[in-house]
């Protein structure tokens, strides 16, 4: 049976005044899969990101997440739908603590209209509160998942770059994330603890999270994902599994064409 169709981008275009950043871009991640995004500096795969996870509109093309035509959502819009992005540098809020950076990514908020935070003010606490079925048990399941127990009551500002990288993907875990792109999840981020960001990833992958990543260290996101799309002037150059595309000609010769 084949596998359902995830996210699908077809002939996407985004012009920078007379720059063509992506140039008829056609893509297709399927549920379940793990997929790297690699290409030289200035390729378009940040703009690629972006304009699928609504921070840019594209000048043409369609985006589609399960079948459904979500171009031109907004971010919070496709958060809600189970679409969510990460950046180079995690956005957190710096002062509060780990664990409340990831309960406020939680899709369920009971008391956050008017009427409920008045008139259901002790349901909704009990809810926050509960660590069996409410979020309290989802964010301290979803930490510990992710190594990050012993930081939860740290404030952001002071844990490790590779630890805001996992809250940040802690805060998509909350969310109840379908798709999760990343953005270069090992920016800055020490070559021993960016392994390990990637079994982390690569096992929440297993458990079923369909997972699309920007990397530039080649030779730890060859070791964990199933399939690669290197883009290259603003086009898809090729695609396939690590091993087809480390050995296409056409990949080395943008890479090289880059130095």
């Amino acid at each position: 049976m084949p596998k359902t169709v995830a996210l699908r981008t077809k002939n996407l275009r985004k012009y920078f005044g007379g720059i063509k950043a992506l140039d008829g871009v056609s893509i297709e991640i399927k549920e379940g899969e793990f997929v790297g995004l690699i290409g030289p500096n200035g390729s378009g795969k940040t703009t690629l990101f972006n304009v699928i996870s609504g921070v840019y509109k594209p000048d043409a093309g369609k985006v589609y997440f399960y079948g459904k035509d979500v171009t031109g959502y907004p971010p919070h819009k496709l958060f809600q739908l189970g679409l969510v992005r990460s950046f180079q540098i995690p956005r957190l809020w710096l002062n509060m603590t780990v664990v409340e950076n990831a309960a406020t990514a939680s899709r369920e908020r009971p008391g956050s209209d008017p009427v409920s935070s008045v008139l259901r003010r002790r349901a909704w606490i009990q809810w926050e509160s509960d660590e069996k079925n409410g979020l309290a048990g989802k964010v301290f399941s979803t930490l510990d998942k992710l190594s990050l127990t012993r930081v939860l009551l740290n404030p952001a500002h002071s844990i490790s770059g590779g630890q805001m990288k996992l809250t940040d993907i802690s805060r998509a875990l909350v969310g109840k994330a379908r798709l999760l792109l990343l953005d270069e999840p090992t920016a800055g981020v020490a070559p021993g603890l960016s392994r390990d960001i990637f079994k982390v990833l690569e096992r929440l992958n297993k458990e079923g999270l369909t997972i699309f990543v920007i990397e530039h260290r080649l030779e730890v996101l060859f070791d964990h994902v199933e399939r690669v799309i290197v883009m290259h002037e603003g086009r898809v150059l090729t695609e396939g599994t690590p091993e087809e595309v480390v050995s296409d000609p056409r990949v080395l010769d943008a890479y090289l064409g880059e130095a």
